[in-house]
């Protein structure tokens, strides 16, 4: 008999992946009346990733001896086909979405789960045969409870400190990413990114790639003529990408050397990523406009983090942002952004919860002015706007002061876009 703990999208997966395989269960939330005399009658936890571990469902079935894991554990327990996991701070989805096109355009029974929308419990649901490839983005939330979860392979592309307002401190956060890979053994893959220490420290057994080294070298690499090379292989030329950005580069790497190691033809590879747009809410195109003022609109929504925001900041030369920024407020510092507020930003309104800390932390580097809301940081922007400028919305920061997610957050900023320009 299993408890489920939490009734969200994720909550509600597992227990329909347990009453196809005619498992009991018990599903609550904190809305359940009494909720922990159910304990004593199960014999495992399953917990929703949004579920803290200083909530007290973790400590009750510590000490009542119980088994206690998540969502993706308990599918994978089901799953019979390989896995593919990706993570990261930030770019991860990006990576996910491209791995699972690539595969999808040459191989049968090829599947998108994880953080990314889709619970895992859903795709073992959806799978004919049971089996297949799942290409699974994993959050750190989600890497907290793995007990068992070995993926055939990965990809840790990404670090910088994050939800601290959820973990105790960053080797917390840290040790939810490392959980991912702990399992894997010979045989199994894992692309590092080399230009981080603690991606570095990723402890598995799998066989290793680097890429993004800063002597330039790794497995994966960028030559001097603009290619990218697998080895001694050409993958894709990098000029004929369409998303922005360096970090764009290097997601886009990684998902094609997946590819080649799942046996993917070069021709299919370059095809999916020459004419790859990007997901919604990540750096995505609104419009360029020429009246009342000529100016580029990007709706950057999904960027979460200080490090998403700098990796916004960085597909812009020149000094020519109006910068939209601000929300939730996750307890990490945005001063490591100094010289590129100094480099690119013209200008920048930040609004929402954590506002008075950017303000504080990078009003020194750039003309920063602070409002309470989306809709009146719109508004003040549009003031600022001249002929050639970039409007851009990238708030580094979560949605959840002010919206339900970040595409709710994304789809009303494209609304005032639309609203003003026409």
């Amino acid at each position: 008999m299993y408890l489920i703990f939490g009734k969200g999208r994720s909550g509600l997966a597992a227990a329909r992946l347990l009453k196809a395989f005619r498992s009991p269960f018990i599903l609550v939330d904190d809305s359940t009346p009494n909720w922990e005399r159910y304990l004593d009658r199960v014999s495992a936890v399953v917990v929703s990733p949004g579920v803290k571990p200083t909530h007290k469902v973790f400590h009750l079935a510590e000490k009542k001896g119980k088994v206690l894991y998540g969502e993706t554990e308990l599918a994978f327990r089901f799953w019979r086909g390989q896995t593919v996991a990706i993570t990261g701070t930030d770019g991860k989805s990006t990576t996910t979405r491209l791995t699972y096109l690539i595969l999808k355009n040459h191989l049968p029974e090829v599947y998108e789960g994880g953080n990314i929308g889709t619970p895992f419990s859903e795709v073992v649901l959806s799978s004919a045969s049971g089996s297949g490839i799942a290409v699974l983005e994993v959050s750190s939330f989600q890497g907290y409870t793995l007990k068992t979860f070995r993926p055939d392979g990965g990809a840790f592309i990404s670090f910088a400190p994050d939800h601290l307002d959820w973990h105790r401190d960053i080797e917390d956060y840290l040790s939810g990413k490392y959980r991912i890979f702990q399992n894997q053994r010979e045989g199994d893959f894992l692309f590092l990114n080399g230009s981080s220490e603690e991606i570095l420290n990723t402890t598995s057994g799998a066989g290793k790639y680097l890429f993004n080294s800063p002597s330039g070298g790794g497995h994966l690499k960028i030559s001097p003529d603009g290619w990218i090379y697998f080895f001694n292989e050409k993958l894709f030329e990098v000029s004929k990408l369409k998303i922005k950005g360096h970090h764009n580069i290097w997601n886009s790497a990684v998902a094609a050397a997946i590819g080649r190691l799942f046996g993917v033809p070069v021709g299919v590879i370059r095809e999916v990523l020459y004419t790859f747009s990007g997901l919604p809410h990540r750096l995505q195109p609104v419009g360029k406009f020429n009246r009342p003022k000529r100016v580029e609109v990007y709706n950057d929504s999904k960027s979460t983090t200080p490090n998403a925001l700098k990796a916004a900041l960085e597909a812009f030369d020149g000094k020519r942002v109006v910068l939209l920024f601000g929300g939730k407020d996750k307890r990490v510092s945005f001063r490591g952004l100094k010289k590129l507020f100094k480099e690119r930003v013209k200008y920048a309104v930040a609004y929402g919860e954590n506002r008075f800390r950017l303000f504080e932390e990078l009003s020194d580097a750039a003309t920063i002015e602070l409002e309470e809301t989306l809709e009146a940081a719109f508004k003040r922007a549009l003031d600022r706007l001249e002929d050639g400028d970039i409007l851009l919305l990238s708030p580094g920061s979560a949605s959840f002061d002010l919206f339900a997610s970040y595409e709710e957050r994304g789809e009303r900023f494209i609304e005032l876009v639309r609203e003003y320009f026409g």
